[in-house]
C-alpha cells in the first residue's frame, strides 16, 4: 500500500534540509503517476496546507518565468519544521 500523498511530501521533505517545490513536486508526480496542470496546482496547495498546519514552512521564493507550466509562478523553498519532524516520528513515518 502508497503512503498517503502528504506523508510523501514530508518523508520527501525530510530528506532534505531544503528543497524548492520544482525538485519537489515532479518526485510526487511520478511516484503516484500523475501528470497535468490540475494535479500539480493539487500538490501545491497540499504543501501549502502543511505549512499552514506548522509542519513545513516558507523559507525562500523567487519568481520563474522559465520553468512554470503556467506563464509565470512563485516558486517556494521548503524546510521541514521540529514540529513536523516530532509529528512525523509521533506517526511513524519517520524514525528517532
Amino acid at each position: 500500500m502508497k503512503l498517503h500523498q502528504k506523508g510523501f511530501l514530508l518523508v520527501e521533505l525530510s530528506k532534505y534540509e531544503s528543497i524548492w517545490d520544482y525538485d519537489l513536486i515532479p518526485k510526487i508526480l511520478e511516484e503516484y503517476k500523475l501528470s497535468g496542470n490540475y494535479e500539480f496546482k493539487s500538490i501545491c496547495v497540499t504543501l501549502d496546507e502543511l505549512a499552514a498546519a506548522g509542519l513545513i514552512v516558507r523559507i525562500d521564493s523567487r519568481l520563474d518565468k522559465e520553468l512554470s507550466v503556467s506563464k509565470a509562478r512563485v516558486m517556494f523553498k521548503y524546510h521541514l519544521t521540529d514540529f513536523g519532524r516530532t509529528r512525523m516520528i509521533h506517526t511513524g513515518l519517520l524514525t528517532a
